[in-house]
């Protein structure tokens, strides 16, 4: 697997949906994941020193045409606010679902840590997606923003909320725990 590859799709992605910043997104045209019209109730439960449990925000939103449906739904897994951490779950309907996480480095922008896109057939067992799974997801990824369809606030959401923490599971098993 080419990492450095793998990092840009993570990067373009994230930048696409407005999550992390860019110079190639024109902000006038796009509009964030992270809007407020987006949230939804539920959290994204972390253990923090101290045994305290932070509860970090979740977003969602659903794109439907032609009796196909695309859910996306964005966790904040920051931890330290010099290193924001987001996890996405892109699911269409009837089909495997896609994780990307992202780790950004707010001090230096060329650099992105513990980047992963990985694949689940059934929400629970994932795998690290290969070149050619990257290259399809960037691809129906770019088809989507090119329709330009209207989002809507997701709804019946849990299948994809239980995705979402299974790979943020997923994901700290491979790269750790940061401490």
């Amino acid at each position: 697997m080419n990492q450095d590859l793998l990092e840009q799709i993570v990067k373009h992605v994230f930048s696409n949906l407005m999550v992390i910043p860019s110079i190639y997104i024109n902000v006038d045209k796009s509009k964030s994941l992270m809007e407020k019209e987006y949230l939804l109730p539920d959290n994204i439960p972390f253990d923090v020193e101290g045994g305290a449990t932070v509860n970090n925000r979740v977003w969602g939103c659903q794109i439907s045409a032609d009796q196909q449906e695309v859910k996306m739904l964005l966790g904040d897994c920051t931890e330290d606010p010099n290193f924001p951490e987001y996890a996405l779950i892109v699911h269409l309907k009837d089909s495997p679902a896609y994780g990307v996480y992202i780790v950004n480095n707010l001090k230096d922008s060329n650099v992105n840590l513990d980047a992963m896109l990985a694949v689940t057939m059934d929400g629970t067992g994932w795998l690290e997606c290969s070149t050619f799974l990257q290259s399809t997801f960037l691809a129906g990824m770019e088809q989507i923003r090119e329709l330009g369809l209207g989002w809507h606030k997701c709804t019946n959401y849990q299948k994809e909320y239980d995705m979402l923490l299974s790979f943020i599971n997923f994901h700290h098993d491979i790269f750790g725990e940061k401490e």
